[in-house]
């Protein structure tokens, strides 16, 4: 008899293992997934870029554990976009939209800017500051000789409605460019300006009484084999539009831009963007800034 007992006893504790192997499944710690993004030319912490934080937040409303990560070397736009189309260890980037782009990328069709990258006021060259020229229509415009990054969208933007744009391959060459009156103007996101103009080496007047607007739209890329992560990242930006935590970050983060610009107060010219896809939101107010009164 006594042989008996500890074969009873191995199969209790084997019973007891098979009932307590799913519960100790479903209560292990899942991993934090690393999530890398493509790090931007510019100084400091990318971490505390509003582009970073946003991303975090979202994930962290769909439950998602993750550490994101910057990449080791900064990247220009387009070499950013291409390195992850080709999943070259870059899993995310954010740019404005364009055809092409989503249909290389897993695009999250949430304009994270509230398509104020669209909206755009000039910094003037000291030449023509001191022209006095006014700028009050497109045809004041077409006389400048305007400057955009080469890979950038706007460039393209620009010609298509017949302005005259020198192209640059370096963000703090422009600058320069419009300093030493290489060129007249370079359109600035409102979003972008203040800021630039706080942390530049050179300082540039900013035109009073002229906004530019073409429909776009920032937005997160991934590449195509990440279309899940990319769903879950509009999911969680939904539900951060919903709760009013996405209106809250974006103001805390551009609300004093905003109101310097004092969009309501310019005059508006309207340009066509014939790179935007079909497919963006522009019937969904509620994910675009629209001042209360432009003239």
């Amino acid at each position: 008899m006594s042989e008996i007992v500890p074969i009873r006893q191995s199969f209790r504790a084997l019973l007891w293992s098979c009932l307590l192997l799913p519960s100790m499944a479903l209560t292990a710690e899942v991993p934090d997934r690393t999530i890398v993004y493509a790090r931007p030319i510019q100084d400091g912490d990318s971490s505390q870029l509003y582009q970073v934080r946003l991303l975090a937040a979202a994930l962290n409303k769909m439950g998602i554990r993750h550490h994101l990560v910057a990449s080791e070397v900064p990247m220009v736009q387009g070499r950013s976009l291409r390195t992850v189309a080709e999943k070259h260890g870059i899993d995310v980037f954010w740019s404005v939209t364009t055809t092409e782009r989503e249909q290389l990328l897993a695009p999250v069709r949430f304009p994270i800017d509230k398509g104020l990258y669209g909206w755009r006021i000039l910094l003037l060259s000291p030449q023509q500051s001191q022209s006095g020229a006014t700028l009050l229509h497109f045809n004041d415009l077409k006389k400048l000789l305007l400057t955009q990054g080469h890979d950038w969208p706007d460039t393209e933007i620009l010609r298509f409605n017949k302005l005259k744009v020198l192209p640059s391959n370096q963000y703090s060459t422009m600058f320069e460019m419009v300093a030493n009156n290489r060129v007249d103007a370079f359109p600035r996101s409102v979003l972008e300006v203040w800021r630039e103009l706080a942390e530049a080496k050179v300082q540039l007047p900013v035109e009073a009484s002229l906004v530019l607007y073409y429909p776009t739209a920032l937005y997160y890329f991934f590449s195509r084999e990440q279309q899940e992560l990319a769903h879950q990242v509009e999911q969680g930006l939904e539900l951060m539009l919903q709760s009013g935590e996405f209106e809250a970050m974006f103001m805390q983060e551009f609300g004093d831009a905003i109101a310097r610009s004092k969009l309501a107060e310019r005059q508006l010219i309207q340009l066509r963007n014939p790179l935007l896809p079909a497919a963006t939101p522009l019937d969904r107010a509620e994910l675009w800034y629209k001042p209360t009164e432009v003239q």
